[in-house]
């Protein structure tokens, strides 16, 4: 080959580096003559052997000779008076694959990324026509440009298996055109084909066992081989690489891809498709021409183990199940298995309950609590009005135990306020002690007024307000705790301790107190006050609770109701609708 020196510098104004390579360095700069920014390939000093040389101008004439919009244009070539090769280039502008891989963002979607990979695809094929082989494709050498452009770079490794299209002249000292030096081993483990490893005769299909691993990342997120020297092995014991099993559960691989990167990957050359092939596979996908057939098998597969599943007893088998199920709809929504196995699972439910499930109940009984202990709040400010009222209003014997009663009914009141702002656990300490403060005031009640009047709408009152709550302890506690004071006060007077409240007479019941002086309006009064007031807590508290059970069958049958929408309809619901 000859070449005319040439000084770069007297055309091209030479700036910093772009990147360094084995052979050289990329430099920008500026075509004086055409006033443009290019790129320089510069060769290093030290490595101008006449077999490096001949291999870097022949990536020049090789990237040169192949015009496609997928491949740099090469504008110059010369050897500078120092006698150091170079070419001239197209200057780039873009991210390589490996960086989208690295950094992954919005602006780089799968199917981007496909459309991209569809015209380097072509672009191999474009070389494999004119008897080249890469031999060096990986998502480095693979470059976006921010415009719709896809470059495939880096031609150095490159091999002529065929010289009817281009001929690049031997120079002194170098071997046969298009050969390498035998032993050599040349690519990037992780993307070498298994003959190119071997060191056996290579192909067009050598490339693309190297598109289908970048087709593997593109699809899984991750290689599809390990890197450096232990990628070699893994290559020559593979009889393929899916990346379905790979990839993480929520990124969904279409099976059609999949069977087609496994087929591309294929340690027999034979197996694998064209370059060509392999681009118009992925844009047949891109364009929604799916493999309907495949996908109803994957479908049955997936239906056939949610049907196992199902029969099997378990929270992880059900959840199974359903995962199963919803993939088999995914890819089929046809198949009938898996509308089955989803109406159970959405419709019936299980023997015993997810702990999960029973979770996110409490929670809700939680919550149910809480409005019902804001009640509470305003149920003890009316017994503090009612002790003061009778202290005000009535003929008061004995003081300290209405004070008692004001006192504990103020602890209560702050007590449920604080209680109602915070998510305490369903089962919790200060229940009990709620419960304690609230039974000894309902016991002062029977201490003042006795166990017969009045104490009997409280008890029955306090005792409804408590079971039907959200308690997380057994409900004879709360029984137990509101009959206790009760009895006390019972046996405190059988015992004479304290005045006795009742006196059974043969024909009438005499009812007294030893705190308040009783007349027939302060009975009638007092009679009436707790009556209301207990009237009012009822209604309330059953109110509150309506709602609560209201809202919460709404929301069951309006997801039932959604839930159905996903089965298919039965025959005679179509027909009634025609």
């Amino acid at each position: 080959m000859t070449v005319t020196p040439v000084e770069p510098d007297q055309r091209y104004d030479l700036g910093p580096i772009l990147g360094r390579g084995g052979m050289g360095e990329v430099r920008l700069a500026r075509d004086t003559r055409i006033d443009r920014e290019v790129a320089v390939k510069l060769m290093h000093p030290d490595q101008r052997d006449p077999q490096t040389i001949a291999r870097f101008f022949r990536e020049a004439q090789i990237q040169g000779a192949l015009e496609h919009p997928a491949v740099v244009p090469v504008h110059d070539l010369g050897i500078d008076p120092a006698g150091n090769p170079f070419f001239v280039m197209k200057r780039l502008a873009g991210v390589t694959l490996a960086d989208v891989f690295a950094n992954p963002t919005a602006k780089w979607p799968r199917r981007l990324l496909l459309a991209r990979f569809v015209d380097i695809c072509l672009a191999i094929e474009l070389a494999h026509t004119r008897g080249i082989v890469h031999r060096d494709l990986k998502p480095a050498n693979l470059m976006l440009g921010d415009f719709g452009e896809a470059y495939i770079l880096d031609w150095g490794l490159a091999r002529i298996i065929s010289d009817t299209t281009i001929v690049v002249a031997a120079l002194s000292g170098d071997h046969k055109a298009g050969e390498t030096a035998a032993g050599a081993l040349l690519g990037t483990p992780g993307y070498m084909a298994p003959e190119q490893i071997q060191s056996e005769e290579i192909g067009p299909g050598t490339d693309v066992f190297a598109l289908g691993c970048v087709l593997y990342e593109v699809l899984a997120g991750k290689p599809a081989l390990p890197r450096g020297v232990a990628a070699l092995v893994v290559t020559l014991d593979s009889e393929c690489h899916r990346p379905s099993t790979k990839a993480p559960t929520d990124r969904e691989i279409p099976p059609e891809l999949d069977d087609l990167c496994a087929r591309a990957t294929a340690r027999e050359r034979a197996a694998r498709p064209s370059a060509r092939e392999l681009g118009e596979a992925v844009q047949a996908y891109l364009d929604g021409d799916r493999d309907l057939e495949r996908r109803r098998e994957l479908a049955a597969e997936h239906a056939r183990r949610a049907e196992i599943e199902l029969a099997t007893a378990g929270d992880l088998a059900r959840a199974t199940a359903m995962a199963e199920a919803g993939r088999a709809l995914a890819l089929d929504p046809q198949n009938a298995t898996a509308q089955t196995v989803l109406g159970h699972l959405l419709l019936e439910a299980p023997e015993t309950f997810p702990a999960e499930a029973l979770a996110a109940a409490d929670a809700e009984r939680i919550e149910s609590r809480r409005a019902v202990v804001r009640l509470a709040v305003h149920v003890y400010r009316l017994v503090i009005v009612l002790g003061v009222g009778m202290i005000v209003f009535l003929n008061v014997v004995e003081l300290w135990p209405i004070f008692i009663i004001i006192a504990l009914a103020f602890a209560s009141m702050f007590g449920s306020h604080w209680f109602a702002n915070r998510k305490l656990p369903l089962r919790t300490p200060w229940m009990l002690v709620g419960l304690a403060v609230n039974c000894t005031m309902l016991g002062m009640s029977a201490l003042v007024f006795g166990p017969l009047f009045v104490t009997p709408v409280f008890l029955i009152g306090s005792l409804a307000s408590w079971l039907t709550q959200p308690w997380g302890y057994s409900s004879w506690v709360v029984v137990a705790a509101h009959c206790v004071p009760v009895f006390i006060v019972v046996a405190l007077e059988a015992l004479g301790l304290v005045p006795s409240t009742f006196q059974l007479d043969p024909h009438q019941v005499v009812l007294t107190s030893w705190v308040v002086e009783l007349t027939p309006a302060a009975t009638i009064l007092v009679l009436t006050l707790s009556i209301a007031m207990q009237l009012l807590n009822t209604a309330s508290l059953t109110l509150s609770n309506r709602r609560i059970q209201e809202h919460a069958q709404n929301r069951i049958h309006v997801q039932r109701w959604h839930l159905q929408q996903l089965l298919p309809r039965r025959k005679q619901d179509q027909e009634s609708r025609r």
